[in-house]
């Protein structure tokens, strides 16, 4: 269930105290007053209207035709249990060039109407912290224009749970994938040392790039929220499930094709859960890489040195 970039904008609609102005109006004339500034002067006048407006939008009521209809929606959609994620997405993602997965938040496993309407608003303040707020505006001439949707998906208590590249990122090539998977919930996200495969496309040959060392994996509560528990130390995915991402993989590109800048197909960046051995798919978008950094002289020279050396053997018995 979405709730669309409108609700955000009339929520931003709603007067900013002791401004005169509507928070939207106020945020559009400090934007104005910031780009006048000498540079010395801007970043700590950025941080203090980030702030501003993060906690305005955390703290302002949306309203009971707010509450209301949201909380007939989530009857109709989820019924009267449904315990749901709080996920963001803004009309500033995937653009040409640029990826904004996992720059806003989400609120895993959220259980009943005012836990769920605090969660949206924490979601609508998320584009203004400091690495979100950061990454936009050099991507954009009016950054007064971000606008957030908010996207509500039925919690699902999975077994295990990851995100899958429909390449090989680590040789660049199509003829393979890359899964990165833990147990429970959120799997490979937040830092999580994750089981790394790389799945050859047509042979299905599977290759360990580095074994899941969590020593915890995150569940869902009945209650909401996520808790931890310990992790088994075992391979996370069995046979079946590769074979099942495996043909996902080669499905993709009919099925959901995912295009780049230019229009040309591109790779698929997928999240997906196990419940059961039964795949469950969370997201699909497009896995969008800057042409621009990959041409840029800088970053070929740090990479330089790993083209020279990175393929020569090393005898792991040799004592140095």
């Amino acid at each position: 269930m979405v709730i669309p970039f409108g609700a955000y904008l009339a929520f931003l609609e709603r007067p900013m105290p002791g401004t005169g102005m509507s928070a939207h109006a106020w945020m559009r004339a400090e934007y104005r007053r910031l780009a006048a500034l000498p540079d010395g002067q801007r970043a700590g006048e950025a941080r203090r209207l980030r702030e501003r407006l993060r906690d305005w939008i955390m703290t302002t009521d949306p309203g009971a035709d707010f509450r209301t209809e949201l909380a007939q929606a989530m009857q109709a959609r989820f019924g009267a249990d449904g315990a749901v994620f709080v996920r963001s997405d803004t009309n500033v993602e995937d653009l040409p060039g640029f990826s904004g997965a996992g720059l806003n938040l989400t609120v895993p496993n959220v259980v009943g109407l005012d836990a769920v309407v605090a969660a949206i608003q924490r979601v609508w303040a998320s584009p203004f912290e400091e690495r979100a707020f950061a990454w936009r505006q050099l991507r954009m001439d009016a950054p007064e224009h971000v606008y957030v949707s908010v996207l509500l998906q039925r919690a699902v208590a999975v077994d295990k749970s990851g995100v899958m590249v429909t390449m090989d990122l680590d040789g660049g090539g199509p003829g393979a994938f890359t899964v990165a998977v833990n147990e429970g919930a959120g799997g490979a996200v937040a830092g999580q040392a994750a089981e790394e495969l790389l799945i050859g496309a047509a042979t299905g040959d599977v290759r360990l790039l580095a074994e899941a060392s969590a020593a915890n994996r995150r569940v869902i509560a009945p209650g909401g929220g996520l808790v931890e528990q310990v992790a088994s130390g075992r391979p996370v995915l069995a046979t079946a499930e590769i074979e099942q991402l495996r043909r996902l993989g080669l499905e993709l590109p009919l099925r959901f094709p995912q295009h780049d800048e230019s229009g040309d197909i591109a790779p698929a960046d997928v999240e997906f859960g196990f419940v059961a051995g039964r795949l469950a798919l969370f997201q699909i978008r497009p896995f969008l890489q800057s042409k621009a950094a990959r041409r840029h002289h800088f970053l070929l020279e740090m990479d330089a040195p790993l083209f020279l050396h990175g393929w020569q053997p090393i005898d792991l018995r040799e004592v140095k």
